[in-house]
């Protein structure tokens, strides 16, 4: 959880530009509050557009009513009040676009609706014109065509005109004002005058044209002008003028508070963007003390990661770095146990009986409330050692303690005392915590590296006892086929019936120290972890007990053996046989131990480790164990000598007979059942081994008889065995012996020899006995098994060339089976015999006999 290298929780990091964009924003919100006024030049624009609208609508009427009375010489005024109505209606529209009041939408309809008042206007202007244009020019014709006929001197014209009487004065007042009484006053007398003899005349009848003309036309152009003087253009510019100065007031006053708020918010911008410099100096600070602390950091972490110096004096710089950066009184950093809190290393200036009592007062409660994990860390308050409980709930003041898992068994404890009380925001906290980090993990690399260097040192003491015991295992392979010739023809010369007892006695010592040969590769192979290895589950009291009566045998009579056993406790895994040596060897080394007389004790006991131990040789995982413990009161080992006690060939007694073989091959059986090993000793006080073997949990104990074969020996019935052996001796030799047990051997040299027999002679071999180590074949006895089926084959194999699954108790494969060198006839004997009836029982397909 170091987070130096990252932003603390809860910082808001405050860039510039943030600053200057919070700045822009208050002049723009500044700048909208000043701009929200309505404009008074586009108020008195609408106002202007509007009363224009009722002025041109007024000249508009004017102007018809001149036309109606005949004042106007054109219609171009007509027109023009037009063209300025919609100038202004269009005007109107854009201004209430500019305007964007709440209320367009409506000013807008309004205004439409005035907009399609004048377009009706307009139709009826259109109108006018054609039948006021086509009036005037009738009535103007008729007044001139009246005058012309008054004037006429033909007496059938004045008659006509006499006898209907005076119609030009009817038809003035017609004129200005149509009458439908007087219209037909005037037809009648248009009737008279078209009945006259006159009425023929081209200028009598041109005048009654134009005078109906008048007639017809004059009651049209009323009603359009009528129509024009009554048009609502006017009313509805006035209801706008109403709505739009009502949208207006509204808007003023949304205006008002429209400013009242952005310039509340420009300055409540404006405020913060002075707190958000202030918090940049701050945070410019906090980020400057934050770089000085990475830069410390950074050095504790380089001094330990590089390495090469006195690490203790480095550790004890680096907490002095700390607490000068934090302006400490008093510092510490110290290592607890976990389980007691005792202080077990402690760098700083606060004396180690009150560092203690610090420890014991937040140690009970860290190990409650924390979480265990290598990189979790817990902070307390910290006024001092008075009152812990009292401290764990106040502020903090003057400093804090940060504690935290130091590996799987150990608590760090980070303490700092302030000379001034003042800082203790979060961020500090969090330095603290990364502090005691950082200081916890540099630890923890001095340690690893000096653990490494351990490692090391037993890697290349382990890649040594390796060498050794590959040179062990390959002499061992040597004295093997050495051996297994001279315990051979000793076996079959002891068979002979003519030998005196003295030659018997001799063959006998020889097949004795034979034997006594064959222990020696033994424990040698067991150190090289080369020999075979049966594993089943057995009791281990049942095993020490078993071999209890051969250790007092051999060892001087004062020695006395006190045994404590428990025939209850669960088995473990291995092979009995290889306990019993490693009780054996144990308990002759505790008897030389002593001087003449004395006390063994050997105890078997059940333990269980909650936690991974540290022992003398390595370490113990957290378990259930069955343990073996053989100590004596003797002499006692040196603590420089205790190291290399399981060391091939060492030995203290060189001068004594000892071949340093014992012990290494102690801690080869040990480590082959997965075994571990403590020893402690102490000089002219005794020595104590405890062995600890797993536990194999609920499986049942195989009885000790299984692992002891004491059949009597078989013998054959005259069959044929092949054998195979390209050593000329040892071919010699197991010839005489597969003859000596009743069968027909064959010897080969190689295995092209074994192939051309089989191709020539017609007899079927009963039993292949194959050497591994024979001619250039190589040693995969499956493929050997397969080659030469059905006939059976028993393989010899040094352990070394024995595979992995065969040695874990499995067949090579059906027909087959191996047999570890060198082998005693009674090992031969068996394994001939149950080969053989094996085959005898279910006979192969094909196969003869």
């Amino acid at each position: 959880m170091e987070r130096s290298s990252k932003r603390p929780r809860g910082w808001t990091t405050i860039e510039p530009w943030r600053i200057v964009l919070l700045l822009v924003g208050a002049i723009l919100f500044a700048l909208l509050a000043v701009g929200r006024v309505p404009s008074r030049e586009l108020h008195e624009a609408v106002l202007t557009s509007l009363r224009a609208i009722d002025v041109d609508h007024a000249a508009l009427q004017r102007d018809v009513l001149q036309a109606r009375a005949g004042l106007l010489l054109n219609y171009d005024p007509l027109v023009s009040s037009i063209i300025r109505l919609r100038a202004s209606v269009a005007w109107l529209h854009a201004l209430f676009d500019e305007a964007a009041m709440g209320e367009t939408a409506q000013l807008d309809d309004q205004l439409a609706t005035v907009s399609r008042s004048i377009d009706a206007d307009e139709a009826l202007v259109e109108t006018f014109k054609t039948s006021n244009a086509l009036l005037q020019n009738s009535l103007s014709i008729a007044v001139q065509l009246l005058d012309r006929l008054d004037r006429n001197p033909d007496a059938p014209i004045r008659e006509a005109l006499a006898g209907a009487g005076d119609i030009g004065l009817p038809l003035m007042r017609f004129t200005a004002q149509p009458d439908a009484a007087l219209a037909g006053s005037i037809r009648r007398q248009l009737g008279a005058l078209e009945a006259s003899p006159a009425g023929a005349d081209a200028d009598m009848r041109s005048f009654a044209a134009h005078v109906r003309t008048v007639l017809s036309t004059l009651p049209q152009v009323d009603a359009v002008t009528e129509a024009i003087q009554l048009s609502h253009s006017s009313r509805q510019a006035q209801l706008l003028q109403r709505d739009y100065l009502d949208a207006f007031g509204k808007a003023g006053a949304q205006a008002v508070w429209s400013r009242a708020l952005l310039g509340a918010i420009s300055v409540l911008l404006c405020g913060y963007v002075a707190v958000l410099i202030y918090r940049l100096r701050a945070q410019t600070q906090r980020l400057a003390r934050q770089l000085e602390f990475e830069n410390i950091l950074a050095e504790v972490r380089r001094r330990f990661v590089e390495g090469g110096e006195d690490m203790p004096a480095a550790f004890a710089h680096s907490v002095g770095l700390f607490a000068t950066f934090f302006e400490a009184r008093c510092y510490a950093f110290a290592v607890l146990n976990g389980e007691d809190f005792r202080v077990e290393h402690a760098y700083g200036n606060v004396d180690g009986a009150r560092l203690q009592s610090i420890a014991d007062a937040f140690g009970s409660r860290f190990a409650v409330t924390a979480r265990r994990g290598g990189s979790d860390y817990l902070g307390f308050p910290y006024d001092g050692p008075g009152d812990p409980h009292r401290t764990w709930i106040r502020g903090v003041h003057e400093g804090s303690i940060v504690m935290g898992w130091f590996g799987e068994r150990s608590i760090s404890l980070f303490l700092i005392r302030r000379e001034l009380p003042g800082r203790s925001g979060d961020h500090e906290q969090r330095m603290y915590g990364n502090a005691a980090l950082v200081l916890a993990r540099s630890l923890m690399t001095y340690h690893t590296r000096e653990e490494n260097k351990a490692l090391e040192a037993r890697l290349e003491h382990a890649q040594r006892l390796e060498a050794v015991g590959t040179l062990a295992g390959g002499i061992a392979h040597e004295f093997n086929n050495a051996l297994a010739a001279i315990l051979g023809y000793a076996e079959m010369t002891l068979q002979l019936k003519r030998i005196s007892t003295q030659g018997r006695h001799y063959l006998q010592e020889i097949v004795t120290s034979a034997q006594r040969a064959r222990h020696v590769t033994d424990q040698i192979l067991t150190f090289g972890r080369k020999r075979e290895r049966i594993a089943k589950p057995f009791a281990l009291a049942e095993a020490v007990t078993d071999i209890l009566s051969l250790i007092r045998l051999s060892v001087a009579d004062g020695i006395r053996f006190d045994v404590a056993t428990d025939e209850r406790l669960p088995p473990i895994l291995g092979n009995p046989i290889e306990i019993q040596q490693v009780v054996m060897n144990l308990c002759t080394n505790a008897a030389h131990a002593l001087p003449g007389e004395g006390a063994v004790r050997i105890e078997v006991r059940v333990v269980e480790r909650p936690a991974r131990t540290q022992l003398s040789h390595g370490e113990l995982p957290a378990g259930r164990y069955v343990v073996l413990s053989v100590a004596d009161t003797g002499s006692g080992i040196d603590a420089n000598v205790l190291p290399h006690i399981f060391e091939p060939f060492f030995t203290t007694r060189a001068t004594k007979g000892g071949t340093g073989l014992g012990l290494a091959a102690v801690h080869g059986i040990v480590a082959g059942m997965s075994g571990h090993i403590d020893v402690a000793s102490q000089p002219g006080r005794g020595t104590r081994f405890d062995l600890h073997f797993p536990a194999t949990g609920n499986r049942t104990a195989v009885p000790l008889s299984d692992f002891f074969d004491e059949r009597s020996m078989p013998r054959g019935r005259g069959q044929t065995v092949l054998l195979v052996q390209r050593d000329e001796a040892l071919r010699l030799m197991y010839e005489e012996k597969i003859a000596a047990l009743g069968y027909e051997p064959v010897g080969f040299a190689d295995g092209e020899g074994l192939r051309d027999w089989l191709g020539r002679d017609r007899r079927a071999p009963d039993l292949i006995l194959m050497d591994l180590d024979s001619g250039e074949m190589a040693p995969d006895p499956a493929a050997l098994a397969r080659q030469f089926a059905p006939i059976p084959m028993l393989l010899l194999a040094e352990p070394a060339r024995i595979p992995t699954d065969v040695k874990a108790g499995r067949e090579p494969a059906p027909g087959a089976a191996l047999l570890r060198k060198p082998v005693s006839t009674m090992r031969l004997a068996v394994a001939m015999a149950n080969r053989i009836a094996a085959r005898e029982r279910d006979p192969a397909p094909g196969s003869a006999g």
